[in-house]
């Protein structure tokens, strides 16, 4: 069992996003695993929608009905969601959005570990580790805060391009995918972690920063960036 003293590298940390809505459920998902400061794994599938697909949204993510005709629906991955959780804690950019559709599916886990604080076992898929927010705590400077922008200003692009050759699917390859957008979320918790008295950094003080930075500004997926 980790204890709030264990540095970030060495618990994993599932790094994920998610395509899709409250109405739709979640269409796509990308899961990108940290240990030990790298990525280790990686996972990425197509889930049937709950409702037809609105245009809007197959404009921001690219996917239609056709392209999940054969898929099935995120319900049928429960036991992959919770064995995420019982070995580590989530991720995410803007973990909100994350999180409120995983709840929108399963309103919680079975006991899993806590991790952090008291340790323990919980029934939570918090707590959340949300790159957006620790971007605005640990580096105020940036300024801009977008997925996008902070791969770019912490010169990660030709790094996630040759990622997204290795891990995601041909067509799935930019921004708004799943995968996509997971491996760049780690890139950029790996690279916020780099930051000078950051490469020791505890579990407990990234879920601190995770909820104490300021939440008004952030940006949700779709026609707000990324």
């Amino acid at each position: 069992m980790a204890t709030p003293s264990l540095p970030w590298h060495q618990v994993p940390i599932h790094v994920v996003d998610f395509e899709g809505g409250p109405r739709t459920g979640v269409v796509e998902s990308g899961v990108a695993t940290l240990l030990g400061g790298e990525i280790v794994s990686t996972a990425t599938s197509l889930h049937a929608a709950r409702t037809a697909i609105p245009a809007m949204d197959t404009q921001c993510h690219g996917l239609a009905g056709r392209d999940l005709a054969d898929a099935a629906p995120f319900e049928a991955q429960w036991d992959q969601w919770v064995s995420l959780r019982r070995t580590g804690l989530l991720a995410a950019h803007n973990a909100t959005v994350e999180h409120d559709l995983l709840r929108g599916t399963w309103s919680r886990p079975s006991a899993v570990p806590a991790f952090v604080g008291e340790g323990g076992m919980v029934a939570e898929w918090a707590p959340w580790i949300d790159t957006c927010r620790l971007a605005r705590a640990w580096a105020p400077s940036l300024g801009d805060f977008r997925l996008g922008q902070l791969v770019t200003d912490l010169r990660l692009g030709a790094r996630l391009d040759t990622l997204a050759a290795q891990h995601c699917p041909p067509k799935r390859r930019r921004f708004h995918c799943a995968l996509y957008d997971a491996l760049a979320a780690a890139l950029v918790l790996r690279a916020l972690c780099g930051l000078e008295g950051r490469s020791q950094a505890t579990l407990a003080q990234l879920v601190r920063s995770s909820v104490s930075a300021p939440a008004a500004n952030d940006l949700m997926q779709g026609e707000l960036g990324l």
